[in-house]
């Protein structure tokens, strides 16, 4: 399969290499805007990062759209594979954005609860692994 074409707009290089500012401000709430059209919650701290840190919020948006739409994988999936992801890092206030995004984009109850169990077990793994691990080079002395 053939990846899809994305369009990537560099990053903003800031004012000090000539961005003018009021541009970003205007694009990064732009963004928020369609961000807000798009999704049934947006989180508090992309709503900061719009209006606080307007490049950063930008070149974030520029990233994700990136990640999102490169590919073959569905957009279900890889939100589903995002929420696994911040499930096993502990991110409570990611996994219920991405719940909710996995909701906006289609996905039931039991498709995102089969990816936090992946996501359990791969965690699981990494502690058993670990302690194995250790036990071996115990055994080594």
């Amino acid at each position: 399969m053939r990846p899809s074409r994305v369009v990537y707009d560099p990053p903003p290089e800031g004012s000090e290499k000539g961005v003018n500012m009021e541009d970003v401000k205007a694009k990064a709430e732009q963004m928020l805007r369609k961000m807000k059209q798009k999704r049934s919650d947006v989180p508090k701290f992309l709503e900061f990062m719009a209006e606080e840190l307007p490049e950063i919020f930008v070149r974030h948006q520029q990233d994700k759209q990136f990640a999102m739409h490169f590919g073959e994988l569905p957009e279900k999936c890889k939100v589903l594979i995002c929420l696994a992801i911040s499930a096993a890092l502990n991110q409570q206030d990611m996994v219920r954005s991405y719940m909710i995004a996995g909701k906006d984009h289609g996905a039931t109850d039991e498709e995102m609860l089969q990816a936090i169990l992946l996501a359990r077990f791969v965690k699981a793994s990494t502690v058993l692994k670990d302690g194995t691990e250790a036990m071996m080079k115990l055994r080594e002395r």
